[in-house]
Parts: C-alpha cells; structure tokens; sequence
C-alpha cells in the first residue's frame, strides 16, 4: 500500500544492474510511542521501499541520521520506574532495526547506519558510547576528532567498535562477476557540543568544535568538517571514479549545501538536525531533509548502469499519519509497548477548557518564537510549584528549545514525559535568584534579538507574568522605532493583575535553568548568574509536583490565553 509519493528524478527505464535501497529517517527523539505507526508505514511500503531486496544485486540500508535518542539519563517511567529514557530508546531501536530488516527482507544484504545528533549527547558521551557498542549497527563519525577521542581509539584498538569515518559497500552486477558497484557512506554532526551539551563529553570531541549557534556558524566554523568529508571522498573517487556518495548529515540544511558545495561528487545527503521536510536538487546532488519525531520518513533508490554507473535516483516521501491503522493494536511493536509499559499508556490528564469541554494545549515550532497558550500553562504551572518553597517568586523563564510535546485530554505517562525532553538531565536543574528590572530588560532583549534573527534555531524565552512586544522589539532594533526597549516590556502587578510597564529600579525574583545560566556565548547569563542559587528541582519536577497537587485535573483558563508575546 503506497501512502504518499513525492518527485522522483532521473528516471530511467532501461534495465538496472545493481540497486541501493535506502531507508531514511532523523530526528525521531525518543517518541517510542509513534514507533509502531513507523514501522507500519515501513511495511506498508516496503514493496517501493526495497526493491528487489533478496537479490544479489541489492544492498539494503537503514539510514538513522542522528537525534534517535534525547535526554537518555531522565527518569519517570511508571512500569518500569528503575529505567531511564536511555534504556528505553535503545531497547526500541534494536527492535525497530529488527522490524525493518524483515520488511527488508532479512538478508546479510541489510545494513543499519547511524550518525550521531546533538541530542544522542544528552546524556554525555558515555552513553553514547553503550550505543555504539550494543546496538547492530555502524555509527558514521567522519568529522570526530580521533586525536582527542581516546576512547574511540581505544575501542578501535581492541577491535571493538563499530564506528568508523566512512564505510564502502560493494554490490556485485547481476551478470558481469567482473563488475563491482561502489557506495560510500559518510557521517557528519553539528560539530558545537559546547554550545549543545557543555560539559558533557569527557572522551570524544569533534573537528570545528565551539560554542556557537547553528544561526551564527559560517563556512569558516566548519572547516575541519568540510575537509574531513573531502578527504574520504577524494580518496574514494580517485580509487573508484564511478562510485556513488552518501552523507548523512546532522547539521541542518544550509551547512548541508556548504559542505555539497565545497565536495560536489557527493551523490546524496541525507540531513537531520532542522526538522524540515524538503527534498532539493544541487548540482548533480540530492539533499533530502527528514522531518521530525516519526513523522515521516523517505526512501532512496540509486540504480547503477550495465557499465557500473549511477544511473537514476527515485526519491519518494511517506507520511506516517497517513497509515492505515488497520489491525494496529495486534502490531508485535504496539503489543510490546502495551505490555511492557502498560500503566505509562493509561490516560491519566483531564484538560478542559472555560466551557467544560475537552481540551489541547498544542506543540508545534511555533512555540519557538511565538506567543504559545502551552507555554504560558507550563510556566505558570511551575511558578505555583516554585511558590511552595520560593513565595516571592515574581516569574518563572522556559527557553522554548526545552519544550518538545503538547497536551490533551487523556494524555497518558508517555506523553507527559515528552513535554521537558530538550534538555539533558544534567543542564536542567532550576536556579533562583534576584535581578533589577534593567537586568530583566537586558537578558529578555537579548534573547528577543537573537530569536529575531533564526526564529527556530535561537529559541525565545517564555515567562509567567511577563509581556514581551517581540515587534516592538525588532522595530527598534532595526531602526523602525525611537522607543526604549524598556517600552517593549510589561510586568504583572500583582496586586490588579494587569500588566504595566517594568520599574528598572525594581528587583524581581525569577527562575531560570542551568542550560541558560552557563551559556558564555551571550552576554547577560555572564552577567547575572552569581546571584542564583540552585532549588534542586527540574521543570519536570516542578510541573509533575503541580499535576499531583491538582489530581491531574487541567483548566484552560483566561491566563492561559492571554498573549504574552506580541
């Protein structure tokens, strides 16, 4: 059953002597609860998918480019209270890998490559590492620094690890034993770990590596990266003229069209990193950008000529929601996760809104830079919580990039777990402490001006009890107004509860979290954070604490709704 199709290029009807499968995907972080529909979609189309896939001639591969895994060290699960969300993710990869090769038909022919995102970090290089060396599969790491990675090498030394720089399959021509096809995978990461996950990698460190926005990285920045990719590449083609290229990249689509500019022999990019859905044509190169969180997924076909050349690509787009959910609670991956996390899967939330009826807060990239009912609940929610041992609180800052899931009536565990996910257990402890309204109005700025210029990639702050005219703002900023950006920024009095303008004389307690507080790569977290002190508690914590005083019984109220971002 073909659910969704989209362009295919170069096709060419003239008999294929040897073929490349690919199945692609990125971005998944940790949803194991839409994994079922994934591996459904999978087999729905494996027809398409895989082509051939028994032959000889066809080599099979399962593409993961990076972020399967987010926030592994978290813990939460009710069934299983003892395992972490790292636990949890591995064990569905390995049998989503499983699921996947039998819809691929189950041969030696089937191959699983993985290149590592931000978000695999989380949880520091340690667990990355248990991954490696556990899951079956190779884990591409062309642009990692080997030189200042000892564990890798150490690995290597014991011939225990399965991640390389670069891997070449060979897949034999039907009819000519003297002809050999060519492919060579390559696996890159958006190389500024200080920026994503400071701190945490003790034992690996990439090429180009920094603290650095995606926004603000240039060619410059990313230079050991490029030469690394040309490197493999040249030596490839110059031992392999006719041999195909695949990248997987975990770095965003526009450092992905660098890196095909500055190497354009390469064939195909599979991109991750910026959760778009988009398939472009570059030169003679391909880039394909995977979506996010299981949403979709794509499938490549490369075909060779009777002389061993890249003869067509047929690229095609299948949307997961569109599944036919058919027989979908006997699904062996929906059954295992029935089983094995049965009370995590119980609705367990009532969201209602001011007329009674039920209720969504929704999740969408938006929030990234935009007023969001989810995120005023979310933050005042938290606020409440943080009252009970911090009553002066005045507002409590949730850097959207934090927030990955929405809510409904009926929610279950799962997804309430999903909500805090953007951020590693080790940066998102909660710290407290007082600002004066001209520092409040310098750190809100700042953030605004740097949202301004990548509303997706440099997220905006939400606060409680807050207004921010982000217009306002950008007009000022780009000249368009002679107001202070003062004039951009209203407080709750709590006393009327209306907003009027800040007292830059004024001190307000606020609540921000270690991921913000040690940026060195902005000015005002520098400039504020020896005045904080640490709650020991999470967002998660907060909001679940608020959720057990409240029995689970959400109201959507007028606060919810009002706009906090203008």
């Amino acid at each position: 059953m073909k659910i969704n199709s989209v362009s295919n290029y170069n096709q060419n009807v003239n008999f294929k002597s040897a073929k490349v499968n690919i199945l692609a995907t990125s971005d998944n972080h940790g949803n194991v609860h839409s994994l079922p529909k994934f591996v459904k979609t999978v087999e729905a189309n494996k027809d398409e998918i895989f082509v051939d896939p028994k032959k000889d001639n066809a080599l099979n591969i399962f593409a993961i480019a990076g972020d399967w895994f987010i926030n592994p060290s978290k813990k939460g699960f009710i069934t299983k209270a003892e395992m972490t969300n790292g636990d949890i993710q591995l064990g569905f990869l390995k049998k989503t890998i499983a699921a996947v090769k039998e819809a691929a038909g189950g041969g030696d022919n089937f191959k699983t490559i993985f290149s590592l995102g931000n978000h695999d970090f989380d949880g520091g290089d340690k667990f990355v590492y248990k991954v490696i060396e556990t899951a079956p599969m190779d884990t591409l790491i062309t642009n990692v620094d080997l030189k200042k990675s000892p564990e890798i090498v150490n690995l290597r030394q014991k011939d225990k690890c399965k991640c390389k720089t670069s891997i070449v399959y060979e897949i034999p021509d039907d009819k000519n034993p003297n002809l050999t096809n060519k492919v060579l995978f390559l696996g890159i990461t958006i190389p500024t770990m200080d920026f994503y996950n400071p701190g945490l990698l003790k034992k690996m460190q990439f090429l180009d590596n920094g603290n650095v926005k995606d926004a603000d990285l240039t060619e410059k920045d990313i230079q050991g990266t490029i030469n690394a990719v040309k490197e493999e590449v040249e030596q490839f083609k110059k031992e392999n003229p006719r041999g195909v290229v695949v990248l997987q990249s975990h770095m965003g689509n526009t450092l992905s069209k660098i890196v095909r500019i500055n190497v354009p022999q390469i064939d195909v990019i599979l991109n991750g990193h910026d959760h778009k859905n988009k398939t472009s044509l570059r030169g003679s190169t391909n880039i394909n950008s995977l979506g996010k969180d299981n949403e979709i997924i794509k499938s490549i076909n490369l075909y060779f000529n009777d002389e061993g050349k890249l003869d067509s690509k047929d690229l095609n787009t299948y949307f997961c929601d569109l599944t036919l959910m058919d027989e979908m609670e006997e699904h062996p991956l929906q059954v295992f996760l029935k089983e094995n996390f049965s009370e995590d899967m119980k609705p367990i939330v009532s969201l209602r809104d001011t007329k009674g009826n039920p209720a969504e807060l929704d999740y969408g990239d938006e929030i990234r830079y935009s007023n969001s009912y989810l995120a005023n609940y979310l933050t005042s929610a938290i606020k409440r919580s943080v009252r009970d041992v911090e009553p002066e609180v005045f507002s409590v800052g949730l850097q959207s990039s934090i927030i990955r899931g929405g809510i409904k009536h009926n929610s279950n565990n799962l997804d309430l777990m999903k909500i805090f996910d953007g951020v590693s257990e080790d940066l998102s402890n909660l710290q407290i402490g007082n600002v004066t309204g001209e520092e409040l109005v310098g750190l809100i700025t700042e953030n605004v001006i740097s949202n301004l210029k990548a509303p997706t990639r440099n997220t905006i702050i939400h606060w409680s009890d807050i207004q921010i005219n982000r217009s306002l703002i950008s007009d000022i900023k780009y000249g368009f107004s002679d107001k202070e950006y003062k004039d951009a920024i209203m407080v709750r009095n709590q006393k009327t509860k209306q907003f009027e303008p800040i007292d830059m004389n004024k001190s307000y307690k606020i609540v921000l979290a270690d991921k913000y507080l040690i940026k060195d790569d902005i000015e005002w977290p520098k400039k504020i954070r020896s005045k904080f002190v640490s709650l020991d508690k999470t967002y998660d914590n907060m909001f679940r604490e608020y959720l057990k005083n409240i029995q689970y019984d959400m109201r959507i109220t007028d606060k919810t709704k009002e706009r906090r971002i203008i």
